[in-house]
Order: C-alpha cells, then structure tokens, then sequence
C-alpha cells in the first residue's frame, strides 16, 4: 500500500507492508469467500417459497438453518486440521469443491428431509472456508493493515448476499431452484485459487521449534491456548446469534408483517446488504486505528441500536433506507474477528483455532432461527427479532474477557501479533 517502502530489507518490507503475494491472496479470498457467503444467504432469499413448495412450517424452516450451522461447526475441524497439517491453500480448494457440489445436487431432493441432509453437506464445506482465508491473510499482511484486508475479504459476504438478492430476483418465480445451483461455480473456481495462492509460508525458526509435529483435535485447548479459544468462541456464538437472528428472519418479517411481496423483499435485501459492504470497511478500518476489540464494542452496540429501530417503525420507504444503516452494523464485528483470532493463536494454529472459533460461535446461528421462529409463530417476528438487539448488548460485555491485540496504527502500538 506504501510503495516508498519496496527499497526496505525483505523483512522490514514485510512487515511495513506484508508478503509480494499479498495482493493475489486478497482477491482469491474475496470471490472465496463470495461463494461461501452467497451458498450460505441464498436459503434465506429464498425461505418464502421453501415454506410454500415444502408445506413445511417457520420451526421447519429454521431447522433448515441449524442443519447448514451444524454442518459449518463440523467442518470448521475437519478442514481447520486439513488446513494446518496439509496446507491451507490445499483445504481451501476442497472445501469450494464440496461446496459447489452441495450446491449442484439441490436439483435431486424434494423433501423437507432430504433438504436437511444436503443443507447438513453443504454446511461442512462453508465452514471449511472462513479459517484458511483468515490465516492466510495473517501470513501475507502486515498487522498495519491486517484488519482493513480481512474486513475486505470477508466484506465479500455482503457481495454474495446482493448476488443472491439479485439472482433470486430474476429467476426465483421461474426456477428457484437454479438459485442454488448457480452456487457449482465455486468448482471451477476452485482451480483459480489453487494458481493465485502460494504455497503456505513456513513458520519462523523460533516459532518452528515449539510447535508440534501435527496439529490435533486438542491442540487449541492446551493450557496456553484454553484462555482464549473459550471466550473467542462465546464471542462467536453472541455475534452469530445476533447476526442470524435478524439477518434470516428479517426477509420473512418484511413479507409476512410488513406487506411487501417478495420481489420487493428482495429490493430491499439488496439495500442492506450494500450497506453491510460498507460496514465492513469502516469497521475494518477503525479496528486498524483504535484496536481490534474497541471496534467491535462499536460494531455490536450500533446493532443493537439499529435493529430495535427497524423492527419498531412501519413506514416502507424508512425501513428500505435504514436497512442500509442496519446492514452496515450487522457485519461490522465479522471482518475484524478476520484479523483479531489470526492475532490472538499463534501462527501454526491460526487457520484451525480461527475456524473453530468462528464456526463454533454457529452455536448461536443453529438456536437464534429456530427460537426466534418460535418466537415469532407465538408472539410475531417483530417480537422474536427484537431478541438479537439484546444479545448484541450482551455481546458488548463478553468482549472484555479477550484481551486487545492491536492498539492502533502506530508500529509501536503493536500489542500482540
């Protein structure tokens, strides 16, 4: 980002700057990541008319969610040790493979049950995706601009949201089925990032000498390594129960008690999901200035504050602008955690302990849907999503038991990376 710095000695310019590839392995992980992000929202874009073909009630429909978190938390271990004992990039093409398998086969389930079984598939691979993209941005950015580029990686979460939107928008009244589908061209994909992504950068002499051979189921649970994996995993249910809990009901909630038909549901996912790319590069800029855990405080308090209001106010043309504000929170913490795990496991865990932190905190994403489906069949979805604004409340609090990393933009502010 500084080219006065290229004449500087190779580790000086790596640590200004980062590694020569670093640029191949941003984009590589953006459309990654895009893919994951767009597998994932497309059962939410089009959750109305799988209620109506599969005759299948709200709880039925939020199990279709916990299956696709279940399956996520899986793999975020099996592809988080793949990725530490076989190489990242190697887990990284794997799971874009599985995933655009799982994504092609939707044309061969018409079941409520087999949807489970294919959604549970699908799952594994988006959680194999998360942990090797966050690692390898560790590997080839600087900490001077760790966070901005994991907020820019995983901002593409958003993108492959407004894909989905967009997608679902033109062909979900003639083939909603094709929605899914257009989810296989990860698979070709996959090759492209097997040529962008280097091989994985070795460890340092001095981390080389304390790690173990192999990485293993318990290895983040070590006495060292405990301290932190379980608060960055109660983290990560808080942030993904919230999110959830807004972000898949909220399509439905528009539909069913604000009036709107789909297509124009979609118009208006569209508008959050924009705000949410945004979001993610504000916040991953303030967590490159303030710090990693002082940008997420922010983060999930304007969550609270924006969602309470959006599920309060009934006007169409308030609720289509402030979706963008509402988007723009939502995602905020998600890019930072990117460059906040990475920093706070050491190196040659980083792609598991990441992934299984962030793919653990699924827990939140498997009960938010069904509860606030439960919620909502009983008392209405205003009042079920009214329950994500509390939880990003006590998402504010539970921050404090991880420690900051990084303080700021200054090299000597550097805590712990």
């Amino acid at each position: 980002m500084n080219t006065r710095n290229l004449s500087l000695p190779p580790a000086q310019n790596y640590a200004v700057n980062g590694s020569d590839h670093r640029w191949k392995v941003l984009w590589a992980g953006f459309v990654a990541y895009l893919f994951d992000s767009y597998d994932l929202m497309v059962l939410a874009i089009a959750m109305p008319v799988l209620l109506k073909v599969l005759s299948i009630s709200l709880i039925d429909g939020g199990l279709l969610g916990s299956a696709t978190a279940l399956g996520a938390m899986l793999g975020s271990i099996v592809f988080g040790l793949i990725a530490e004992n076989r190489g990242r990039r190697f887990s990284l093409v794997l799971a874009l493979v599985w995933l655009g398998v799982g994504m092609g086969s939707v044309y061969f389930v018409s079941t409520w049950s087999s949807w489970m079984v294919l959604r549970f598939f699908t799952g594994l691979a988006i959680g194999g995706v998360w942990g090797p993209c966050s690692a390898l941005i560790a590997e080839h950015w600087s900490p001077h601009y760790r966070a901005r580029a994991a907020s820019f990686v995983f901002s593409s979460f958003a993108i492959g949201a407004v894909v989905a939107s967009l997608v679902g928008r033109w062909v979900i009244a003639i083939d909603w089925q094709s929605l899914f589908a257009f989810g296989a061209l990860s698979i070709p994909f996959a090759l492209i990032v097997l040529r962008l992504i280097p091989p994985d950068i070795k460890v340092s002499q001095r981390e080389h000498k304390t790690r173990p051979a192999n990485v293993g189921l318990m290895t983040i649970f070590s006495s060292e390594l405990v301290r932190i994996t379980l608060p960055a995993t109660l983290v990560s249910i808080v942030n993904l129960a919230g999110y959830w809990g807004a972000a898949f009901w909220i399509p439905t909630f528009l539909t069913k008690e604000r009036g709107l038909d789909v297509t124009t549901m979609l118009g208006f996912s569209v508008v959050m999901y924009v705000g949410m790319f945004f979001g993610f590069q504000f916040f991953g800029l303030l967590a490159d200035k303030i710090g990693r855990r002082r940008a997420m405080i922010v983060a999930f308090l304007l969550c609270a504050v924006s969602i309470t209001i959006y599920i309060l106010v009934q006007n169409p043309i308030f609720l289509f602008w402030w979706g963008a504000v509402v988007g723009f929170g939502l995602c905020g913490s998600g890019g930072i955690l990117g460059a906040y795990y990475a920093e706070l496991f050491p190196e040659h865990v980083r792609a598991y302990a990441g992934g299984f932190c962030w793919n653990m905190g699924r827990i939140g994403a498997i009960v938010a849907p069904f509860t606030i489906g439960a919620i909502g069949k009983n008392y209405g979805l205003q009042t079920g999503l009214l329950v994500s604004s509390g939880i990003y409340l006590a998402g504010t609090i539970m921050l404090f038991l991880l420690p900051e990393t990084y303080a700021g933009n200054n090299k000597h502010k550097v805590i712990r990376c």
